[in-house]
């Protein structure tokens, strides 16, 4: 994931796993040669906890000689007003704060694009969750394939097939002392009762290895994506626009509907496209319905025009 000449930023909480990342990133530098940096976001939602956690991140970067840059979003605020949970918000603001970072570095140095990395400290448990909560939500085999170890946004996770217990461990034995995020114990959230409430039980009701079992789900999905999306590239391959509707509705509805999302991935829409938005548009494409138009988010469509499907934005 990393090699000689890449710069990390870490984006790093004061909890036992990017703490436990931050010392291994720091110790690698030793054998790979390499930036380390450190990204924390105090999301203001836990007062003077919150400054303790900048106070304390400060004084371990300091001595690993790592530098830390501190963000502030007031995540509640964020969610309110874009009409999402706090867990989201939160997510969303750690990303783009993380992002900016990256961009920023690039343009102070004049850094090729894929030599700056993000580093996230998600683990083997986490990995478990995020499938569980996928599956809970009438995920497809994307989503089954739960987080990837290297995105092509720069984003790496070096801790993902690694068990929380492990982890807690590794801050035991090394004798540091993560920060408790209070927040992470209220079952409000989502992720928090899955974690607290649904996956105990799961675990001792039916399968003491159920985490285990969850990552080779998304290990075995994530070959059947990959492949799938070779299949879809090599079908769009020559088209950017628009795609002909007799091979589209020729295809088998797994392949058709991931040419859908590439072609429209490649005007911008990235993001929110649920499966009634892919059926809609492949049954009007079987029925040859010339002149229907299918409504995506954000202002995308898709129209059928006699022999070719067209993907554009109203905006």
């Amino acid at each position: 994931m990393i090699a000689d000449g890449d710069t990390v930023i870490l984006g790093l909480s004061g909890g036992p796993d990017s703490l436990c990342l931050l010392y291994i990133l720091a110790d690698l530098r030793r054998t790979i040669r390499y930036e380390l940096r450190a990204l924390h976001l105090n999301h203001m939602m836990r007062g003077d906890a919150a400054k303790e956690d900048v106070n304390f991140l400060s004084d371990v970067c300091k001595a690993l000689q790592v530098p830390l840059t501190v963000d502030i979003c007031n995540v509640y605020k964020k969610a309110e007003a874009e009409g999402i949970s706090p867990e989201e918000a939160g997510r969303k603001a750690r990303h783009a704060a993380l992002q900016r970072q990256r961009a920023n570095f690039f343009s102070f140095c004049g850094a090729a694009e894929g030599r700056v990395l993000i580093a996230l400290a998600h683990n083997r448990d986490d990995q478990a969750e995020t499938v569980l909560m996928r599956m809970l939500r009438g995920t497809g085999i994307h989503g089954l394939a739960g987080m990837e170890y290297v995105r092509d946004d720069g984003v790496i996770r070096p801790l993902l097939d690694t068990p929380r217990s492990e982890i807690e461990a590794y801050c035991e034995k090394r004798g540091l002392a993560p920060r408790f995020d209070s927040t992470n114990a209220d079952t409000y959230y989502t992720r928090n009762k899955l974690r607290l409430e649904v996956l105990p039980l799961l675990e001792k009701e039916f399968n003491p290895s159920l985490k285990d079992g969850l990552a080779r789900l998304a290990a075995n999905a994530r070959e059947d994506d990959a492949f799938l999306e070779k299949l879809a590239e090599e079908a769009c391959g020559g088209h950017a626009g628009s795609f002909p509707v007799k091979e589209l509705a020729a295809m088998h509805p797994a392949l058709a509907k991931r040419v859908v999302r590439r072609l429209f991935a490649d005007i911008g829409l990235t993001e929110d496209i649920a499966s009634a938005h892919l059926s809609s548009l492949l049954d009007a494409v079987r029925s040859r319905r010339t002149g229907k138009v299918i409504e995506f988010p954000h202002g995308y469509r898709a129209e059928i025009k006699h022999d070719e499907v067209t993907f554009t934005c109203k905006h």
